[in-house]
């Protein structure tokens, strides 16, 4: 009889398995692979699906760290998430199974937070969002407006921007209007622009139409007023079934060259 972690293997979770074993095996031919010594275990022991002592082996890493001075932990820090982050299906967003919640917790998330106190204009210290409890900042746009020439941080606000206007758009055949209040979408919508002009001669074709009209779309919705029917109504009387039919297509569709760690 196949264990839990086999039976996973075979179905959904195959290629987070998959990611395991390419992360742990980089991780024990690089010179550091003594470093990574307990984070490896984690990474066998999680493979076979034994969470418990997986998370035992994680904590040992973690500890063997984290009383270490500033430098020397983001400098290890910065090493371990350039071997893992190719593997990770949403960049910036980390895999949970590579980097568990306790070890945002109690040892990236902090590092992270004194990094961009001593360095609030370095862009990498933003662009993950570790550690950052704030509702009011968006770690991903103050990357981007830190350095927008660099397709990084274009990519990081474009991935977020793409998933909230898809949100506020996909119930618009259905209760005949945008979920959000015409000055938020066009916030967005706005900022989506910016981001696409920043990408310049590396957007891909097949998303050069989408940002003009997205503009379009903003500016019906600015301008709507229920006398005239629902929003929906208005599109449809207008002939613009392709403004009701718009989605963005995701982030990695965007660019001609896609930036590291996503090529």
């Amino acid at each position: 009889m196949k264990s839990p972690a086999q039976r996973a293997k075979l179905t959904w979770n195959a290629d987070r398995f998959e990611a395991l074993e390419r992360v742990r095996t980089a991780l024990q031919e690089s010179e550091f692979e003594p470093l990574y010594a307990s984070y490896i275990r984690y990474l066998e022991l999680r493979e076979r699906g034994l969470r418990k002592q997986s998370f035992s082996q994680l904590d040992v890493f973690i500890g063997q760290i984290i009383a270490d001075p500033f430098e020397i932990r983001l400098s290890i820090a910065q090493h371990l998430i350039g071997a893992i982050e190719g593997s990770w299906d949403y960049w910036p967003a980390p895999d949970n199974w590579q980097m568990p919640e306790q070890m945002l917790q109690t040892l990236i998330g902090p590092i992270w937070c004194e990094w961009r106190e001593r360095e609030p204009a370095n862009p990498e210290a933003w662009v993950y969002n570790f550690g950052n409890q704030s509702r009011d900042v968006d770690g991903k746009e103050v990357a981007f407006l830190l350095e927008p020439s660099h397709p990084r941080y274009q990519y990081a606000y474009l991935s977020r921007l793409c998933g909230k206007l898809n949100y506020e758009l996909h119930e618009l055949e259905h209760i005949e209007t945008i979920l959000c209040a015409p000055a938020y979408f066009g916030e967005l919508v706005g900022s989506l622009a910016a981001v696409a002009g920043a990408i310049g001669d590396n957007i891909a074709d097949e998303v050069v139409e989408t940002p003009p009209k997205l503009v379009e779309l903003a500016n019906f919705y600015r301008d709507h007023h229920s006398d005239r029917g629902t929003f929906l109504q208005e599109l449809l009387q207008l002939g613009r079934q392709d403004l009701v039919d718009l989605y963005l297509l995701p982030a990695k569709r965007w660019f001609r060259v896609l930036p590291s760690p996503l090529v």
